[in-house]
């Protein structure tokens, strides 16, 4: 039996060492099977990346040359990338023989 919770996601159910999480983002009749090594793990399929020079990280104010505040700005970068390309996987669950591509709404 998996635990109760896992980085704020309520468990289900659990078959051997996988755990059953529900998301409102798949449609019914779909499962998504995916690795994780917890919060910030290298291990995840997805990892976020932010620039090596430790003064970009964040949200950083860049100022004006001016007086006019409304020149003044916010700002803040980072990226996804995949790690991992096979430690994640689609699955429909039907009767019928023809695979009908997810579409996840956010």
């Amino acid at each position: 039996m998996g635990p109760s919770e896992f980085e704020g996601l309520q468990i289900l159910g659990s078959y051997g060492d996988a755990w059953l999480v529900e998301s409102h983002y798949i449609p019914s009749g779909y499962v998504i099977v995916t690795a994780t090594g917890g919060l910030d793990s290298d291990m995840n399929p997805v990892g976020f990346r932010e620039h090596v020079n430790t003064a970009y990280h964040g949200l950083r104010h860049i100022p004006s040359r001016g007086p006019y505040p409304l020149m003044e700005f916010l700002c803040e970068g980072f990226g996804t990338g995949v790690r991992h390309r096979g430690a994640a996987v689609v699955m429909q669950v039907t009767t019928n023989a023809n695979y009908t591509a997810l579409t996840i709404k956010t």
